[in-house]
């Protein structure tokens, strides 16, 4: 019997789809229904493989980071997809 927990994979095709316009990091925790310890956990490591870029931009007097899919992000997602049909 199959658990309901979603895979590895499942997260980070949501974080990678998430990331494609550009997302705070709440917004990925809130919109991907992740918790925060996920989102810690994720976040440095697919910025370590270089799948995800994070980003200073100013708004308001202030500034925000903000996280974007890279190049290589797209493929490993595109990829993800295909892979994720077979088994959800």
């Amino acid at each position: 019997m199959v658990n309901n927990r979603r895979s590895e994979f499942d997260i980070i095709s949501k974080i990678l789809t998430l990331s494609k316009g550009g997302a705070k990091k709440t917004e990925i925790l809130y919109k991907g229904n992740l918790s925060y310890t996920q989102v810690q956990k994720y976040l440095p490591y697919l910025m370590e493989k270089n799948i995800i870029e994070e980003h200073t931009v100013k708004n308001n007097g202030g500034s925000c980071k903000i996280y974007k899919i890279t190049e290589k992000g797209l493929i490993l997602l595109d990829d993800l997809k295909k892979i994720l049909v077979y088994f959800n």
